[in-house]
């Protein structure tokens, strides 16, 4: 028998094993609920943009909670992969991280699962933060999620949702540090200014490490990294139910080593965290996000709008390695001031949604989305003196190349649920896209100390693009606990045109399709009446036509996007919680996924490759957690421990499927007490140092997931 199938044969015994005693233990003459045996229900949001339960919502969502996020250690996005079935996320050290659920993945700055901060949309890669603090909850909807979120949703949604100030003044002050230089340092301020009128929210975060990777050329630490958040959110409750809140939230990263990667993958892990690189610099990452919400309660309407704004302006102080050794031969530079490489994004959405007030047949939301997005950007690629190493007929000269791209667009959507009775439902959603994009490129040739001359002049093209997502189904009420669905929706990825490069091959500004795909799922949802256990499982079939296959133009590192063919995915997830006993919590999250193409013709060096039936890339075949925590009081003090395994199957990351990464798991843990209002906890990630690639690039070059890490934290909370 394998390993993985021994793994997934013990942790389901001990699951079900459990599920059995907990069924037995409550069962018997202690009928009455007690809070501390029983699992909670779960009040969600992000489904259909309304509060509801999560055991009633006919999707697919993993939700955790504050206290899941504190002991699962999820610090960044990147930390949520495999906690929910079929997810991942993948990042080349650079804090941009490639999002994947069920198949359907990010690969280019064109989302493919959208990121949500609360409710405003991370518009694309760059205006993002990738650092989580302050959090209350993060939902992770699976499936395309188009009628609601529109655009780029449609492998799924990751929602996330800070903490909100009440009447109850609190200040939470945390400390936490570890190997590698890690500190990581926060404080979250909630008060009431006028109470139950005024309310001021305001956070910070500090978060600095030592570099994983040795740059043997200069024998330093490679991608040492800082990163600071500050947040501040005011909240004004008016007469009638109205409320405005505004939010404002600053992200400051500086990486001493961006992409640290290994030049080749075949020997990446002889000597794991080691490069030899002679061009070192800093990259200087910076996002602001800042957003306005004015609400209103009414007796049978709710009335919401947002306007939010985001800008990420990011860019390296030197000269990039793009060769990956110690030779002068390709580098990246685009420190051109802050005209350049500077993003921004403006959005604005109206929405009307039916009050929740029971006897009402039909629940029902609708409302307008805008977007402009303009994105400037110039960058060199400077070819050395070493540059004939790869053929290169001249020497110590730069492309530098210019691409202006201007994005607006407007959606309306609506999205309804009848009741026919107390057990069946109906819900049938609509959304329509309007998007309209231009690009200006522009490129010139220069040799130090002559000016540049220009090579190609400013070249405009503009394209239209609109999308049609419908989604319909039926759920049904099995008993008070139970609940059944089946639903059909489409999502679609935006299309695009491509940029230009220092590649005279790659003509710019071609045009690419959007991206569409059809899923349909079923899903059956439940809870023991005990409340000891809950259930949620699913099978799902995708169909994806116009794949948009991202090809890197090196060295630019530019995306040059191309429609390839045909995917289609299919799978099934379950996620499994229980309580056999007080105190002991177990969860059993696993998912698989069979996503190939179908049809894929691409070029590739030159030579036309039919590449039908290959896997799709950053897919893992499965993804499993397991969760164990226990918890018991003490008195007025309390103790902890969580136990976790992850497991990420096979997953590819070329389309040629040559880059391997075989199946793997990581073991995690934490344990910690509580006396009065102190926190006090060791923690542990990846603690048998297990050695794998968490990103790779089609021509090789592959990036570590992180080593063993191990540190204390201490956190003290005055109410």
């Amino acid at each position: 028998m394998s390993l993985f199938r021994t793994q997934f044969l013990f942790l389901t015994i001990l699951v079900l094993n459990n599920i059995s005693l907990a069924q037995e233990s409550d069962s018997s003459a202690n009928k009455k609920i007690n809070n501390d045996k029983s699992l909670q229900e779960i009040i969600i949001y992000s489904a259909e943009k309304k509060q509801q339960t999560q055991l009633k919502t006919p999707s697919s969502i993993t939700y955790l909670g504050a206290e899941q996020i504190q002991l699962f250690r999820v610090w960044e996005i990147n930390n949520l992969t495999g906690i929910a079935p079929n997810v991942t996320l993948s990042q080349s050290g650079d804090n941009r991280n490639i999002a994947g659920i069920r198949g359907i993945v990010t690969t280019s700055y064109d989302q493919a699962v959208a990121t949500y901060i609360d409710g405003v949309a991370q518009f694309n890669l760059d205006t993002y933060i990738p650092q989580l603090n302050d959090i209350e909850s993060i939902e992770i909807l699976r499936g395309p999620q188009s009628t609601f979120y529109g655009r780029n949703s449609m492998g799924g949604v990751i929602n996330i949702i800070t903490k909100k100030p009440t009447n109850q003044p609190s200040l939470i002050a945390d400390l936490s540090v570890g190997n590698y230089g890690q500190k990581r340092i926060s404080a979250q301020l909630k008060s009431p200014i006028i109470k139950d009128k005024i309310y001021l929210s305001a956070s910070i975060l500090h978060d600095a490490r030592n570099g994983y990777y040795t740059n043997d050329f200069t024998a330093s630490t490679y991608d040492k990294q800082r990163q600071r958040i500050g947040a501040v959110q005011l909240k004004y409750v008016m007469k009638n139910n109205w409320t405005i809140q505004a939010d404002l939230k600053n992200y400051i990263a500086l990486n001493n080593g961006a992409f640290p990667l290994n030049g080749d993958y075949t020997t990446a892990l002889v000597k794991p965290y080691h490069l030899s690189q002679n061009q070192v610099t800093e990259m200087h990452d910076q996002t602001n996000n800042a957003s306005i919400v004015l609400q209103h309660k009414g007796k049978d309407v709710n009335i919401s709008f947002q306007s939010a704004y985001q800008n990420n302006y990011r860019y390296y102080d030197n000269t990039l390695d793009a060769d990956f050794s110690e030779y002068e031969i390709i580098g990246i530079f685009n420190n051109y001031g802050k005209s350049y490489n500077n993003v921004k994004a403006f959005t604005n959405e109206l929405k009307f949604q039916s009050s929740n007030q029971k006897n009402k047949k039909l629940a029902w939301t609708t409302g307008i989305y805008h977007f402009i997005n303009s994105s400037p950007t110039k960058q060199a690629t400077v070819f050395g003196k070493d540059a004939g190493f790869i053929g290169v007929p001249d020497k110590n000269f730069s492309i530098i190349s210019y691409n202006h791209s201007n994005i607006n667009g407007i959606a309306g959507y609506a999205h309804g649920t009848y009741q026919f009775n107390k057990k069946l439902s109906f819900q049938a959603g609509v959304r329509f896209d309007q998007e309209q994009r231009s690009l200006t490129v522009k490129s010139e040739y220069e040799k130090t100390p002559y000016p540049p001359f220009l090579i190609l002049n400013d070249t405009t093209a503009k394209k239209n693009f609109s999308a049609f997502s419908p989604k319909f189904g039926l759920n049904y009420v099995i008993g008070d606990q139970q609940f059944i669905y089946l639903t059909y929706s489409r999502g679609f990825r935006s299309g695009g045109l491509s940029n230009i490069s220092s590649d005279p091959s790659q003509l710019p500004l071609s045009a690419f399709l959007p991206e569409f795909s059809s899923m349909f799922e079923l899903g059956l949802k439940g809870m023991n009446k005990e409340k000891t256990i809950q259930y949620a499982l699913a099978v799902f079939y995708n169909h994806v036509n116009n794949i948009q296959t991202p090809f890197l133009v090196l060295p630019d590192a530019f995306t040059i996007t191309k429609n390839a063919g045909i995917l289609r995915s299919k799978g099934l997830e379950w996620e499994i919680s229980a309580k056999p006993i007080r105190g002991l919590t177990l969860q059993y999250n696993a998912g698989f996924t069979n996503a190939i193409y179908d049809r894929y013709s691409t070029v590739i060096n030159g030579m036309q490759m039919q590449l039908d039936k290959n896997k799709q890339i950053f897919t893992p075949n499965t993804t499993q957690f397991f969760n164990s925590t226990y918890q018991k009081k003490l008195g007025k003090n309390e103790c902890w421990a969580n136990l976790q395994y992850q497991f990420t199957g096979k997953q590819y990351f070329d389309v040629t499927n040559v880059i391997e990464q075989k199946a793997y798991g990581l073991i995690h843990a934490q344990i910690g007490f509580k006396i009065s209002n102190i926190n006090v906890y060791l923690w542990a990630r990846n603690i048998t140092d297990k050695k794998y690639f968490i990103y790779g690039y089609d021509f090789g070059a592959v990036h570590l997931g992180n080593p063993r890490t191990v540190g204390i934290g201490i956190s003290y909370k005055i109410l």
